[in-house]
């Protein structure tokens, strides 16, 4: 394993100034439409924070695979300032209760920090150890841990506890949630294995198929097991280590 520690760097001027613009854009869009169908359409926080999860993570690998890390970063950066106006304003803010729960009463801002703080030290850590291969973190712990919640409420009927932060409420998962964590997980890992995204040559769809297993069966794993609010950490670096893993067992031989 090849460890390179993160570097607080930007896209070149032109580039930030183009990129910049086009982030906030997007972030402000997504916040605003979560606020807007949480408000006043009456969509569950649950839904209105997934689909806010599923649009950051979708962007950082878009311009993970087009500008790199200091594109990611650039991102994080945007994302800091989005988040600390949210906890700023606080209850009927928008953007503010597109995010934050009401089971989460009275610690709905620290249940909007602590996966913040852990998707962005995922991201670190990913980017430091595993390089390209952060690419398979950010991508699988946008779309699998968004559709976990929504399909875990609405056709989960096998429930098991999770592991909880000390002083938090206790929390429940379901086997119909970890399930289609690992079918999105899958469906991920083989998508970008097989294309261009792969930071190596693309890979046969056959040949993509137990790596993909390996990678998704670790995501769900780490998923189930993570103490709620932790999951964006433990997502990002095991998909991450599991794609460097399996692209580099070859060259282990």
């Amino acid at each position: 394993m090849s460890f390179e520690l993160w570097r607080p760097e930007l896209p070149a001027p032109g580039v930030t100034a183009f990129l910049a613009p086009c982030l906030a854009i997007w972030i402000l869009g997504f916040g605003g439409l979560a606020g807007w169908l949480k408000l006043r359409r009456g969509l569950r926080t649950g839904d209105t924070r997934k689909l806010f999860h599923f649009s950051i993570f979708f962007l950082a690998t878009f311009v993970h695979a087009s500008y790199g890390p200091a594109g990611v970063n650039l991102l994080g950066c945007l994302a800091v300032i989005y988040i600390g106006y949210c906890l700023w304003r606080g209850d009927g803010n928008p953007f503010y209760e597109a995010l934050a729960r009401e089971s989460d009463h009275p610690r709905r801002s620290l249940h909007i920090l602590i996966p913040f703080l852990a998707t962005a030290a995922g991201g670190i850590c990913s980017l430091s150890l595993f390089g390209e291969y952060a690419l398979f973190g950010f991508a699988i712990c946008g779309i699998a841990d968004a559709i976990a919640e929504p399909i875990g409420i609405r056709l989960g009927q096998h429930r098991y506890r999770s592991l909880n932060l000390p002083g938090c409420k206790a929390s429940h998962r379901s086997f119909e949630g970890s399930l289609a964590v690992f079918a999105a997980a899958f469906l991920a890992a083989v998508l970008i294995q097989s294309t261009t995204l792969n930071p190596l040559a693309p890979l046969s769809l056959t040949d993509s198929l137990l790596p993909a297993a390996a990678i998704a069966t670790g995501a769900t794993l780490v998923e189930g097991l993570s103490p709620h609010g932790t999951d964006n950490f433990t997502i990002q670096v095991a998909s991450s280590g599991l794609a460097f893993t399996c692209a580099n067992l070859p060259n282990a031989a």
